[in-house]
């Protein structure tokens, strides 16, 4: 064997160990990639629908589309599969030790006489061995150990059946080998084997192969099939197979991915431009590391890198490159409201910027530049003309400021409770920004009101505030302590007056037990009903009486009926309230309670009722769960009633011995309690369905009469 044949085969050797050792230190110290927060920059929202979750008002970009990333752990190769590969270091018993021996001696040793195999040796082999092993090796890598000398000799081992040949390596026929699937490690010898690929191509992975297999190898491929076809000794096979664990992963989940939605910039344009940068001097190490896909159709481009860091880098400059454009054309919006009405928002938003003279016409459609438009049923339009500018304004508003030479326009879809937007992704975002502070969760308030009236007689002959200023907090009635009323409501439209009571449980029913001690008390009602903040909730209890209005005769006919023209007059209690709650609690209620009722008109001759009406108009202000007492409404009536002997009282002049007329006065006055509640969340609402759950269940039971 020639000298650079054997340097050759040496450094081949060599040159494998080295490798093994790359990799074993690559895999001890690669470090796991964590998850990083993600902190994009803010860009304009521009989907199609917006999702109405709340916003950052201090950023006018605010993308209401997330990306999706999946970062991965960055390896492309399998570590396991590289650490696995460590030199046989398992103690053996046998020393070899050969000077200059001849090749046949050696292989009628080892196979022979150690290895007890059966074999042929070809008449052409011819050479020499010297082997020295400082260390004894054991039984099973005589046979590896003679592959490596054979090899040096320029001859092979190919096994047949039951024996082993031993052959020149230009005799070798690949024809008269089986080929083999995988890297079958107990068949020793030259062979063919076939390894079949899961993630990489197979004319990839013969690129990885070909500085790796020796010259006696040989590595073929089957595209259709991805496979990956290997000829040479089982040593040879089994660093072919090692190879391909390492490389055969799937490199996808290797790599970070995002898919970045787009608001303002086209994808193809932004991939260009991601390119320019990439390929500058300002990131030229992200080149090779980064793929952009552009999918027009999703509007996002798709960014796959090799690291979590490059991906991250990209991310950044994304968002500084998706940034609207002054000259951008206008785009359509659809903003679902979620908690609002579209109509009313539009008609806000149209009121905002109506000194621009661009206002809409409800009634005949969109005022188009270019001519009328027509609008479909149940859209309202509105539009914001030029040189729109508001300043900021006092409280906790949020001013907004828009492009010159805008043209949006504004239209509300009732049937889908939608606002339809034409307008630029600039103007958009800060018009979505407004729209997000008007659509929001409404407060809900329960309103718990008791109409109660009392009789004024004895101690309250002077009404019931005089008889809470000098009679219950004078120490006459004991018993009831001291009764807090507070301080007066605000605004008081009718007369009367009115007070707060703080600690309503409480200090209500001190009030009407004291009430009820010196005089007759009825609840005439006591009705609760739940309303929207800032909303109007009525609630009526009683009787539509008919009342006429006109009466006709004819002239033509002295004997034709009357003609009477009725109308009806509602009659009961009415109870209408208005509340506003701030962001403290405080409650400011529009209050109005009318109480009506039919009596006998005795003032006319008419045959109609005389309707006795007493009504509060006021408006309150007090702390959630806290109760107004609003009163001051007498009402004195006066009932004439006879009585007498039947018959005797019906004689002319004598009737009067038998009969008696008596003229009875009484004054009533009514009182109005109102407790409003907040409810800010579900938590309060299932509170207060709890509680009237189990006022529910505390009553007591109804009689029960057997049936006869």
């Amino acid at each position: 064997m020639t000298k650079p044949r054997l340097i050759k085969k040496t450094l081949f050797l060599l040159w494998m160990f080295v490798c093994a050792a790359y990799l074993n230190a690559c895999a001890t110290s690669q470090t796991s990639v964590g998850s990083t927060s993600q902190n994009p920059e803010s860009d304009s929202s521009q989907t199609e629908t917006a999702v109405n979750t709340p916003i950052d008002t201090s950023s006018n970009n605010e993308n209401t589309r997330e990306p999706i990333i999946e970062e991965a752990s960055g390896n492309f190769i399998n570590f396991s599969a590289a650490v696995s590969q460590t030199l046989n270091t398992q103690p053996g018993d046998i020393n070899l030790d050969f000077e200059e021996a001849q090749l046949n001696e050696f292989i009628a040793l080892v196979m022979g006489d150690l290895l007890n195999l059966n074999y042929v040796i070809d008449p052409n082999i011819v050479g020499s061995v010297t082997l020295h092993t400082s260390t004894p090796v054991d039984q099973n890598s005589l046979l590896g150990l003679v592959e490596v000398i054979l090899a040096l000799n320029d001859a092979m081992l190919v096994q047949n059946n039951n024996f082993y040949r031993i052959i020149p390596s230009t005799d070798f026929s690949a024809g008269s080998i089986s080929p083999r699937l995988g890297g079958d490690l107990t068949i020793a010898g030259f062979g063919v084997r076939i390894f079949p690929l899961q993630f990489i191509a197979a004319e990839e992975m013969k690129e990885l192969l070909d500085p790796i297999v020796a010259d006696t190898s040989a590595v073929t491929t089957d595209q259709p099939r991805n496979l990956i076809i290997a000829s040479g000794t089982s040593t040879e096979l089994q660093t072919i197979e090692e190879t391909i664990a390492i490389f055969d992963v799937d490199w996808l989940r290797g790599r970070s991915l995002a898919l970045i939605p787009l608001s303002n910039v086209d994808p193809l344009t932004l991939e260009a431009e991601l390119n320019a940068i990439l390929s500058s001097g300002n990131e030229p190490a992200l080149q090779g590391l980064v793929r952009l896909v552009p999918i027009e159709r999703l509007s996002s481009i798709l960014v796959v890198s090799a690291t979590s860091s490059a991906l991250r880098e990209v991310e950044t400059w994304v968002r500084r490159l998706d940034q609207p454009s002054e000259s951008a054309g206008r785009k359509i919006y659809v903003y679902t409201v979620q908690n609002g009405k579209a109509l009313e928002l539009a008609d806000i938003l149209q009121s905002i910027f109506q000194d621009s003279g661009q206002s809409g016409n409800s009634d005949t459609g969109l005022a188009s530049r270019n001519g009328d438009t027509t609008l479909a049923p149940g859209l309202t339009p509105a539009q914001i003309g030029d040189d729109i500018n508001t300043s900021p304004g006092g409280g906790n508003s949020t001013g907004l400021s828009f492009s010159n030479n805008s043209d949006i326009k504004i239209i509300g879809d009732d049937v889908r409770n939608a606002l339809v937007i034409l307008a630029s992704p600039q103007d958009y975002s800060m018009i979505e920004a407004a729209i997000r502070q008007l659509d929001i969760v409404p407060l809900q308030v329960l309103i718990e009101a008791s109409i109660i009236e009392v009789t004024l007689r004895d101690e309250l002959s002077y009404g019931v505030e005089w008889f809470f200023q000098n009679g219950i907090n004078s120490g006459e009635f004991d018993g009831f302590g001291t009764l807090d009323l507070g301080s007066p409501g605000i605004t008081a439209l009718a007369p009367g007056f009115s007070y707060t009571i703080l600690d309503s449980a409480a200090q209500v029913r001190v009030a009407l037990n004291a009430l009820a001690t010196v005089s007759e008390v009825s609840v005439l009602s006591s009705p609760s009903l739940m309303v929207l903040d800032n909303q109007t909730a009525t609630i009526n209890v009683g009787d539509e009486i008919p009342v006429p209005t006109r009466q006709s005769i004819s002239n033509i006919d002295p004997t034709s009926p009357t003609v009477n023209e009725i109308s009806f007059r509602q009659t009961g209690i009415t109870l209408t309230v208005t509340p506003r709650v701030n962001a403290s609690g405080l409650v400011t209620m529009d209050i109005i309670q009318e109480v009506a009722t039919a009596a006998t008109t005795t003032t006319s001759s008419l045959d109609a009722p005389t309707i006795q009406n007493r009504r509060i108009e006021s408006v309150v202000a007090i702390n959630s769960g806290e109760t107004i007492m609003l009163g001051g409404l007498m009402l004195e009536q006066q009932a004439v009633s006879e009585s007498g002997l039947p018959f005797l009282s019906r004689i002319p002049i004598l009737g009067n011995l038998f009969s008696q007329n008596t003229n009875e006065d009484s004054r009533t006055e009514l009182l109005v309690l109102i407790t409003p509640r907040v409810i800010r969340n579900q938590d309060d609402a299932r509170s207060i369905t709890e509680e009237y759950r189990s006022r529910l269940t505390n009553l007591p039971p109804l009689p029960f009469e057997p049936s006869q």
